[in-house]
This record gives C-alpha cells, sequence and structure tokens, in this order.
C-alpha cells in the first residue's frame, strides 16, 4: 500500500471519511462540510466518526503514530512486557518505515495483546502492497486500510478504558489526535514538514502536555 500524505483542513469531510469507511454513513447535511468544520459537530454528535476523520485525514504514518499515543495511555493497565515490546515495534516502523520493521511486526509474539494494540500492529502490517502470503499471486492492498485499523485500534482503546472514564478518555484520545496534525509530537528530533491544522478554528488548542508513560524515552 502507498503511503499517503496528509489532507488539507478544507477538504471535503467524505473525502477523509472516505480513506476509512463509507462516506454516506455520515449525517447527510456534513457531505460537502470541510473537515475542520465537520470535526466540531462529529465531536459533540458522533465522537467515534470523529476519530475516523481524524485517521483518514491524517497520513499513513501520522495515523499509526496517533494510534501509538494513544495506546501508551493504556500501558499501566496492560501490565504486560509484550505489549510494551509491540508498541516500541510500532514506534520503530514509524520512525523508519521499512520492510523489515513491518515484518518484525507480523511476526511478533501475539500472546499478551490487547485487542486494540493488536489492531494497531495490524494496520503496521496491512502497509505492504500486496495482501496475499504468495509472491507470484499479488492482491493489492486498498488504500487506507491502515488508516482504518488505526482509527479502529483508538477506538478500542478508549473502551478499554474503566468504564465511567470512557468518554473522557475518548475525547483525550481525539485531542491527541489533533496535536499531532499540527506536528506537536514528532517522532523523530528532525523537524517534520508543517502542514495545516486540522483541529477546528472555534476551539482552543491546549497546550503541550506531558502524556506520561514510556513513550517519551523510545
Amino acid at each position: 500500500m502507498t503511503l499517503l500524505a496528509t489532507l488539507a483542513p478544507h477538504s471535503p469531510v467524505a473525502q477523509a471519511y472516505g480513506r476509512v469507511g463509507d462516506p454516506q454513513d455520515l449525517p447527510a447535511l456534513l457531505g460537502a462540510t470541510n473537515c475542520s468544520r465537520a470535526l466540531e459537530t462529529l465531536r459533540r454528535e458522533q465522537p467515534s466518526q470523529a476519530a475516523r476523520v481524524i485517521a483518514g485525514w491524517l497520513s499513513t504514518r501520522e495515523a499509526i503514530w496517533w494510534g501509538a499515543l494513544c495506546q501508551s495511555q493504556l500501558l499501566e493497565l496492560a501490565g504486560h512486557d509484550q505489549a510494551v515490546e509491540t508498541l516500541k515495534s510500532v514506534v520503530l516502523w514509524v520512525r523508519d518505515p521499512g520492510e523489515s520493521s513491518r515484518l518484525s511486526i507480523a511476526n511478533r509474539n501475539k500472546g499478551n495483546e490487547s485487542a486494540s494494540l493488536a489492531q494497531l500492529a495490524t494496520a503496521v502490517t496491512l502497509t505492504a502492497d500486496s495482501l496475499s502470503p504468495y509472491g507470484a499471486s499479488p492482491i493489492a492492498t486498498p488504500m487506507g486500510l491502515a488508516h482504518r485499523m488505526a482509527a479502529l485500534s483508538v477506538l478500542a482503546a478508549a473502551n478499554e478504558w474503566p468504564t465511567t472514564g470512557r468518554k473522557d478518555c475518548l475525547d483525550h484520545f481525539l485531542d491527541i489526535g489533533l496535536d499531532v496534525s499540527e506536528c506537536k509530537y514528532p517522532w523523530s528530533q528532525a523537524p517534520l514538514a508543517p502542514h495545516p491544522g486540522l483541529r477546528p478554528q472555534m476551539a482552543k488548542a491546549p497546550g503541550k502536555r506531558k502524556l506520561g508513560n514510556i513513550w517519551e524515552e523510545w
């Protein structure tokens, strides 16, 4: 699968959502609205669709990086060394998205992973050009499939939070996604090429937060 680039905030929301699902699932009144404006409504009324729009708008590496940052918030709940190792492997792929780092994730030990972390690892695996295990019979990987899995990972991760805090957890994850769209948490020391942010203009951008857990030492 060719790694997709970031969209522009003025792109129709159907374009971003179309990378991860059927645009007809969006509310009819939002179909022709641009991404930034649509998020104002979706975050309030249908946050699960807001997550899909964010994942679709981000570049492939950014979408998977967003999923990794959200997973980092759950490591203390998971309590498994294998979860830490899988997440580290995902981060290594984001930093250097080559075939060797992809295969190391595809061939990992899957014993102690949460469903959401497994979905994120699958997102990396699905960045291959072919879905077929047989090189002589390639099956082209659909565009945006990794973005779809990243969105599902974020939504599933929020559902792994204790029940009373799940709504706030998902809202926090959406904020992290918007922060990623503004390059607030670069995955390397080298500066990322700036691109317009996705955050709705009416929303106040929070200051850079300390996300905690271990990702900052990676």
